[in-house]
């Protein structure tokens, strides 16, 4: 399990403040927010790449900065910009990573290799962005390690290599129990494989959810200034005032039975809590 206690770091103009949350083992959680909202300074620093000013980062239970080598191969990652050595075959990566990881599985590597559909003997650099992504991803899941954190690994790829792409995380997560955490502005695709989210605004945590429960607790409302001004204001999340009327994010439980209402996505729930108005 990964845990992130108290997480702050402060730059010139910014700052990630007490930032809190848990990646079980067994679930996928999506991490989600605008740009510069603080997503990757969070990943940055579950990698290792930056050092907060405060809080902790614990991975099964064991500080980040106390982890020996072996415990560090437990993470495996997927970045968008990862760097696999773009002079060797796929081929002559899996004996180099072989000499590298102490548990990597060639068997599996070269498993996920033809379940994607790549050529073993072609040079990474005439890989499409689809085809390096796919071979990041067999990288990381052919070593054994507990978890997975990914940013942003479907980025600018096609419906049908994301759809493979989501398939091999989810397939990862459920064997073995073991945890995800993936940061992504396709929030489509969280929906379809998260667990939990959690929203970084502004720096700071907004709400950390189980995934169905947010999406069925509330709902968008179409209004007017009158019949706005006549509700619970505890049912009343956020409010956005267009020039046609009012819309609302809203507890449906809280809600007259008889107002009409569509479902939420989490794109709604983005633009509601950073365009949106308060009205308690």
């Amino acid at each position: 399990m990964l845990s992130i206690r108290g997480l702050s770091k402060r730059y010139m103009n910014f700052s990630v403040e007490d930032v809190t949350f848990n990646v079980p083992d067994g679930t996928v959680v999506g991490l989600i927010g605008e740009n510069g909202a603080g997503k990757s300074t969070i990943i940055k620093s579950v990698l290792g790449a930056v050092h907060p000013d405060g809080g902790e980062i614990l991975v099964d239970g064991m500080p980040l900065d106390k982890l020996d080598r072996r415990g560090r191969q437990k993470i495996s990652f997927v970045l968008d910009d990862m760097g696999l050595p773009m002079e060797l075959t796929l081929s002559m990566l899996d004996k180099v990573l072989s000499n590298i990881f102490e548990k990597w599985d060639s068997a599996k590597f070269k498993s996920l290799v033809q379940k994607f559909g790549l050529p073993e003997k072609k040079m990474l650099r005439e890989f499409s962005k689809g085809m390096k992504m796919k071979a990041t991803i067999a990288v990381a899941l052919s070593y054994e390690s507990n978890l997975l954190i990914l940013d942003e690994p479907t980025s600018g790829l096609d419906p049908v290599v994301r759809d493979d792409i989501l398939e091999m995380i989810y397939d990862y997560n459920r064997q073995n129990g073991r945890a995800a955490l993936i940061s992504s502005h396709i929030t489509t695709d969280l929906e379809k494989i998260c667990d939990y989210i959690v929203y970084i605004h502004g720096g700071k945590v907004i709400f950390n959810e189980e995934k169905d429960e947010l999406l069925s607790r509330y709902a968008i409302y179409s209004t007017d200034e009158k019949q706005l001004a006549e509700l619970d204001k505890t049912a009343v999340v956020k409010v956005l005032r267009r020039d046609y009327g009012v819309d609302i994010l809203a507890s449906k439980e809280k809600m007259p039975r008889d107002f009409e209402y569509r479902p939420v996505s989490l794109d709604d729930i983005m633009l509601f809590y950073s365009k949106g108005e308060s009205i308690c």
